[in-house]
């Protein structure tokens, strides 16, 4: 089921079809380490759960198999859009990844309109995420490596949701240019999420939010290559060391 409020006549294969969660796909599907694909129906990432119909949760749950949810958010964005509900058979983890608040940053994010100025931000932002964020990297992929179904999410499912998958499709063997071509899909599910909005709640005179380039997405990587060496030498710098465990989980 695609509602009736996307914008596109069909979606790219790796988005759930649910109704008001517009960002929601299966981090499965690329070609990872030694020719293996990454497997699919184990991993998802999405956007926030607030305008989520019934048939959405039911989905995720008992379609999918979700038993783990990880919010990255700070809890006090759950008074904009809520959480995810308390379901038996689902556990939720708060996973915050600490930073500091884009619009407290002199250059503010809704004042860039140059896409050069747009990626120079988005790098420091991400790189600078995950440092200040690790944790939440690291206990993320602890869940993720414990081999049951799990989605994690921020609020559009773009930046910090970004910097996860980032983090984990590197440590499967995808490539980086695929890393950027699975964060530049966001583009669709902010569109399904415009279209909604515009529809039930107003459209606003002025449009937040950044794009998504691909750029900013290789550029990150880069940095975080040069300042760690590698992204899983991040990752084990984070305290993560079951790599081996991820590739043997999602490996097929």
């Amino acid at each position: 089921m695609v509602s009736e409020s996307n914008p596109l006549e069909t979606l790219p294969p790796q988005f759930v079809p649910t109704e008001h969660v517009f960002n929601l796909r299966d981090v499965g599907g690329w070609t990872g380490l030694g020719g293996k694909k990454v497997k699919t129906g184990q991993v998802f990432r999405s956007d926030n759960f607030g305008q989520a119909t019934e048939a959405d949760i039911e989905h995720i749950v008992h379609r999918l198999g979700v038993k783990h949810v990880i919010d990255l958010r700070r809890a006090e964005e759950w008074e904009e859009s809520g959480r995810f509900p308390d379901i038996e058979g689902v556990e939720f983890h708060h996973f915050e990844m600490l930073h500091i608040k884009w619009e407290q940053i002199g250059l503010r994010a809704n004042g860039l309109s140059d896409e050069a100025e747009v990626i120079e931000f988005l790098r420091h932002r991400y790189t600078g995420m995950m440092e200040s964020g690790y944790l939440s990297v690291r206990d993320s992929l602890e869940v993720i490596a414990g081999g049951e179904p799990v989605v994690f999410h921020c609020m559009a499912g773009k930046d910090r949701t970004g910097i996860v998958a980032a983090v984990l499709l590197s440590i499967l063997g995808v490539s980086d240019e695929d890393i950027a071509a699975d964060y530049a899909l966001t583009r669709h599910g902010s569109a399904r999420w415009r279209a909604w909005r515009d529809q039930h709640l107003g459209k606003p005179e002025v449009e937040g939010g950044l794009d998504v380039p691909i750029e900013a997405m290789l550029q990150t990587i880069d940095e975080i290559n040069a300042r760690f060496g590698s992204m899983e030498e991040y990752a084990v710098a984070t305290g993560f060391t079951r790599a081996d465990a991820l590739r043997d989980l999602l490996l097929e």
